[in-house]
């Protein structure tokens, strides 16, 4: 199963852009906001990303990193998405 974590921060117009995006696309997610959460915050530095949006993409072991929301992200979100559909 995929897990989707994003990490954000307050305030973080890319970060609200992005959430919209993900809505728009029902895409599940779990927010992490580096602002509001220690917890969240030391994982987040744990990576040592370079800047929020900061996206955890899990599944079957592996672990895909990536700092914004760039149509790269996007274009991979929408593909593991209709891979995960059946076939009609």
């Amino acid at each position: 199963m995929m897990k989707i974590s994003v990490y954000t921060q307050t305030g973080c117009g890319p970060c609200k852009l992005f959430k919209m995006w993900l809505r728009v696309e029902e895409i599940l997610y779990e927010e992490k906001n580096i602002s509001e959460n220690k917890d969240y915050l030391e994982e987040f530095l744990a990576f040592k990303a370079k800047g929020v949006p900061f996206t955890l993409i899990e599944e079957e072991g592996h672990q895909t990193q990536y700092v914004g929301a760039t149509s790269t992200l996007k274009n991979e979100l929408r593909r593991r998405k209709e891979a995960k559909q059946p076939k009609l």
